[in-house]
C-alpha cells in the first residue's frame, strides 16, 4: 500500500515552542530551514496504518518509528506499507520518504500487544500540575533520571479533536470514528511535557514507540505522566530516552510510550532556565 502526502507547514504552537520548527532554530542547528515536526509525520502514517489495519489499532495497536531525516515543507511524501507474511497478529513495515530516495521515516506497525511493551518502565501516574517556577536546564552529568515529571493536561473538546485530525495535519476531511483522538496528538504529548518541566533549546525528535491500550475520546482531559530513564551521548549529540503513558480524567489508561529525542543538537548550547513570575 501506497499514500502520497504533501507536507505542510506545522500550525501554530499552542504551548512552549520548539526552535527547531522555525528557520532560526533549524539553521542554527545546520538545517537549511525549519524542520517538519516528527510527529505530523506520524500522523501521515498513522493514517494509513488505521486505513489497513483498521479501527482496532487505535484500541489496541502499536507502532515503533524512527526519524531518519529531515522533512521540510512542501515535499510529498511517500509512505509505503508492506505486510509481514506469516506474522500474527497482523504486522507492516513502514517506510516514508521523498523522491524515493530520501527515508525520513521508517519503522513498523501492527495489532495486539507489541514485542517491547514490557520494556517501558511505568512512571507514577500524578494529576496535571503547573509548570514550576523555575525550568531548570541540565546535562549529561546531572540528568534527573527516574524522576517523576510534572504531569500535563489538555482538555480536547469535540472541535478540538476535528481539527486534529484535520487542519493540523493539512488535511480537509478525517475517517476517524466520531469523538476519538486522532492518534498523532498521544505521541504529540512528551515533547510538550518536557518544556512544561524544562528550558531547551532546539529538540529533535527521534523515535516514538507507543502502545495502543484504549481509544481516546473526546470531551475529557487527556494526561501525559513520565520520567527520564536514560541519557547518552552519540556524535556529539545529547540523547534521552523517556517512559510514559497517557490517560484521560476517568483513570482510562490510553496508550504508553518510549520517546527518544536529541535535547542537545550538536554545535547548539544549552540555554539559561526560564524563571517566570507566578509559575505558569
Amino acid at each position: 500500500m501506497r499514500v502520497t502526502v504533501l507536507a505542510t507547514p506545522d500550525p501554530p504552537p499552542t504551548g512552549i515552542p520548539n526552535p527547531i520548527h522555525a528557520d532560526a532554530g533549524a539553521t542554527g542547528a545546520g538545517y537549511r530551514g525549519a524542520l517538519v515536526a516528527g510527529v505530523r509525520t506520524y500522523g501521515w502514517v498513522a493514517d494509513a496504518v488505521r486505513e489497513i489495519a483498521g479501527s482496532e489499532w487505535l484500541a489496541q495497536g502499536w507502532a515503533d518509528i524512527t526519524l531518519r531525516r529531515p522533512l521540510y515543507a512542501g515535499e510529498v511524501v511517500a509512505i509505503d506499507l508492506e505486510g509481514e507474511p506469516g506474522v500474527e497478529p497482523a504486522t507492516w513495515t513502514i517506510r516514508a520518504s521523498v523522491d524515493d530516495d530520501r527515508v525520513v521515516l521508517d519503522g513498523r506497525a501492527g495489532l495486539g500487544v507489541a514485542a517491547w511493551f514490557d520494556t517501558i518502565r511505568v512512571p507514577t501516574r500524578t494529576p496535571a500540575e503547573p509548570p514550576p517556577r523555575v525550568r531548570p536546564t541540565y546535562t549529561l552529568d546531572d540528568v534527573p533520571r527516574r524522576q517523576p515529571l510534572r504531569s500535563l493536561g489538555a482538555y480536547v473538546n469535540t472541535n478540538a479533536a476535528v481539527r486534529l485530525a484535520t487542519e493540523d495535519l493539512g488535511r480537509s476531511e478525517t475517517t476517524l470514528p466520531g469523538g476519538a483522538i486522532h492518534p498523532w496528538f498521544l505521541a504529540a504529548r512528551m515533547a510538550p511535557l518536557t518544556r512544561h518541566n524544562f528550558t531547551y533549546g532546539p529538540t529533535i525528535h527521534v523515535r516514538t514507540q507507543i502502545q495502543h491500550l484504549a481509544v481516546a475520546a473526546a470531551n475529557h482531559e487527556i494526561v501525559i505522566s513520565a520520567h527520564i530513564v536514560d541519557a547518552y551521548e552519540r556524535n556529539d549529540h545529547w540523547y534521552q530516552i523517556l517512559d510514559g503513558m497517557v490517560w484521560d480524567d476517568t483513570g482510562l489508561e490510553l496508550a504508553r510510550l518510549k520517546h527518544t529525542t536529541i535535547f542537545r543538537p550538536r554545535g547548539t548550547e544549552v540555554p539559561p532556565p526560564i524563571i517566570t513570575e507566578d509559575g505558569t
